[in-house]
């Protein structure tokens, strides 16, 4: 086999490889609500709104999602959080700290 075709091929392998690796990296869509990256539960997403300043927090699962709602500082919020990574999914909430 010739070198260019070798090199043609080795290239397309690469391309292949790097499309891949973009497709499967964890999604970073928001900010994280609970450092660290990985994996969190119900209860951790419960005890951070909490240190925040939430009260009569509710959890749910909303498809892959945990799904919290509550109130802070006078305020009813809800919050998307990826149970994958700890970080917002989708923030309806006035939050902003």
């Amino acid at each position: 086999m010739r070198p260019a075709v070798k090199l043609a091929i080795g290239g397309g392998f690469l391309i292949a490889a790097t499309g891949l690796a973009m497709v499967m990296a964890e999604p970073t869509s928001g900010p994280p609500l609970i450092l660290g990256g990985g994996p969190v539960t119900e209860d951790q997403v419960r005890q951070k709104l909490q240190s925040d300043g939430w009260s009569d927090i509710k959890i749910f699962r909303e498809g892959r999602y945990i799904e919290a709602v509550g109130s802070k500082n006078g305020s009813d919020g809800k919050l998307l959080v990826d149970p994958q990574t700890g970080r917002l999914a989708g923030a309806e909430d006035d939050d902003h700290d």
